[in-house]
């Protein structure tokens, strides 16, 4: 039980937040019986997160609004509205696909944007800072969890997409 909510943890983390690095993708896993198990978290520091400053605030409610359509998309099971989100290069975009597929046959999702805040800028990529909790309101096994990460952004055609999420803290809640 206990794999296939980590299983299924990571699948709609690649929904709602897009795709991982190829670094994280290529984590090494450890046998336990005839199943895959993730090693265990190592604890991280109190991370500090520094914002830049003087960022336009035009650009930053271009950021954020991709942003907040990427999860209205997600509730609403939007496809092709989820995939206009994320960049053309995500390392994980069939992935993502795929997830999407398993995520919307199985569960209703609501989520709470608790926090996002652009932290840094330049011409073509941005990151952001956000916190969100994820509540299944249809499908059993996907307990409440609210996760932190930083969304990196790159410019598809003139906009902004995103590219990949590095995930800071996953935790479940009650």
């Amino acid at each position: 039980m206990k794999l296939s909510f980590i299983i299924l943890l990571l699948t709609i983390s690649f929904v709602i937040s897009s795709c991982k690095s190829e670094e994280e993708k290529n984590e090494p896993k450890q046998m336990q019986g005839q199943q895959y198990v993730l090693p265990p978290q190592q604890e991280q520091p109190n991370q500090t997160i520094q914002k830049q400053e003087n960022i336009d605030p035009k650009i930053a409610a271009d950021l954020i609004a991709v942003i907040k359509e990427n999860i209205t998309a997600t509730e609403a099971k939007d496809k092709e509205r989820v995939l206009k989100t994320i960049h053309k290069d995500c390392p994980q975009r069939k992935s993502t696909i795929q997830g999407m597929d398993y995520v919307f046959a199985n569960f209703d999702l609501v989520f709470d944007l608790e926090k996002i805040e652009v932290i840094e800028l330049s011409t073509n990529d941005a990151k952001v800072y956000y916190m969100q909790t994820t509540k299944a309101v249809r499908g059993t096994g996907f307990p409440p969890t609210r996760a932190s990460g930083i969304h990196h952004m790159k410019k598809e055609n003139g906009k902004w997409k995103i590219f990949e999420t590095e995930y800071l803290t996953n935790e479940q809640i009650m």
